[in-house]
């Protein structure tokens, strides 16, 4: 099935109509229990087996109890994995994604080695890291009269940053470096965010400023540039954060 929970003709089982007849591909969203789907929970009550990324592994061990339970590097392709698990006449299987499975890096590699093998699928979309994230910290990446654009993808593939009306998030190892990165290539007074990928409500979500606040290492987390980041700040503090002035940080509960 593609979508979410609509059948694809194409995709009708094994051909050789033995194991399993259907992998689920399902967005864990941020890794927040209280952010993953009915649908996402259902799915993995039901698994025998689960590969997950590593960063929601806890989300199946908590959903999925008896499943076997497969860890692969975030961003990374369990093909391997997957089909190893798909082809055992164990039942079914759910893959298990940081975010939404539209959006993950692995998730067109592995739908392809899928369907190459005879194997069904299904897809449960998730809360997407890059929209979900911002919004536990306050910041909506777009805003009618903010932010005409909006651009997720890597660091390096993005073009040289001039607009704060052009919104750019980006997700990575370490939201500092990134913001370094583009700092270095122009446009050091734009207003930017880095958010945290493990924090939780109340806890500390970042650090708001500009481009220039990507001082040392940020650890896994989320980089969020042009004026929606200044004006989610704005919307918490008493004064918005502006180029020379120190970053402040953002917790959850400042909405």
């Amino acid at each position: 099935m593609t979508g979410a929970g609509r059948a694809n003709p194409q995709e009708s089982g094994r051909a050789d109509g033995g194991g399993v007849v259907r992998v689920t591909l399902v967005g864990a969203g941020p890794g927040d229990a209280d952010l993953l789907t009915l649908r996402a929970e259902a799915e993995l009550a039901a698994a025998a087996t689960v590969v997950s990324d590593a960063r929601v592994q806890a989300l199946a061990r908590a959903f999925a109890p008896r499943a076997e339970l497969v860890v692969v590097p975030d961003g990374a392709a369990g093909v391997p994995a997957i089909l190893a698990a798909a082809l055992q006449p164990n039942g079914d299987v759910v893959r298990l994604y940081v975010g939404d499975p539209w959006l993950h890096p692995a998730h067109g590699e592995e739908l392809a080695a899928l369907h190459q093998a005879g194997v069904a699928t299904e897809a449960i979309a998730g809360v997407a890291v890059e929209l979900g994230v911002p919004a536990q910290a306050g910041i909506a990446v777009h805003v009618r009269h903010l932010a005409v654009v909006c651009t997720l993808g890597s660091v390096e593939e993005v073009p040289r940053l001039v607009d704060p009306a052009h919104t750019l998030v980006v997700s990575g190892k370490d939201g500092a470096a990134a913001a370094r990165h583009l700092a270095a290539r122009g446009g050091q007074d734009l207003p930017a965010a880095i958010l945290p990928l493990d924090g939780g409500p109340g806890e500390e979500r970042g650090l708001v400023g500009s481009l220039a606040l990507g001082a040392g290492d940020a650890g896994p987390s989320l980089l969020v540039v042009g004026a929606v980041a200044a004006r989610g700040a704005a919307g918490r503090r008493s004064t918005a954060p502006v180029p020379g002035v120190l970053p402040q940080a953002i917790r959850g509960g400042d909405r």
